[in-house]
Parts: structure tokens; sequence; C-alpha cells
């Protein structure tokens, strides 16, 4: 999936693009930076799409969450692996609780 693909349903679900300058983490905020497309689905939960390059070897596509003040990520080279989850969340059909679970166990 492109990103800009993406950018629309997201735009369709409320989401409103912001600036790497002005993002706060605000739910339902997105922005792009070198090409890469960032996601803030909720307080604690974020998505990351990064080109290969900029990936340092943690994987172009990562869901970051937080659980009881602590960070955690996880982390693939693999959008089969991503994409279904993300996706799922954005349909409502999986919440952000459990996305939040399954990233910090």
């Amino acid at each position: 999936m492109k990103n800009q693909e993406l950018i629309r349903h997201l735009k369709a679900k409320g989401y409103r693009r912001v600036t790497l300058e002005t993002d706060s983490r605000e739910p339902k905020t997105y922005y792009t930076y070198r090409r890469g497309l960032h996601i803030n689905a909720t307080e604690t939960l974020s998505f990351h799409i990064v080109p290969s390059s900029q990936s340092l070897g943690l994987g172009r596509f990562a869901i970051c969450a937080t659980k009881d003040g602590a960070g955690f990520q996880t982390g693939t080279d693999c959008p089969g692996l991503f994409f279904p989850r993300l996706l799922s969340f954005l349909k409502g059909e999986t919440s952000a609780e459990k996305i939040t679970e399954d990233v910090a166990l």
C-alpha cells in the first residue's frame, strides 16, 4: 500500500495532518517526514512506515505503544505483518488496548 493511498484512508477516518514541528502526539493525527508516514492513533499507540534507508535495522514498519509508563516497539520489514493490524485498527475491528498488549509482550 502506498503512503498516499493510506493518507486518503486516514483522512476518511477523521485523521488530520500535522507537521513534524507541530506534532504533539495528539490522537488521530499523522505527519510525513523524509518520505516516511507517522500515525498517532491514540495517546499511547502509533504506527510508522519509513523508507528502508531509514529503518536503522529495526524494520520499515513499526508499532509503538506505551503501557504503565513504559515504552514498547515492534518492527518488521514484512508489510504482511504490519498492514493487517493497522487496517484492522482503523476499521475498528481491533482495539488499541489489544494492539498494545501484543506489542508489550
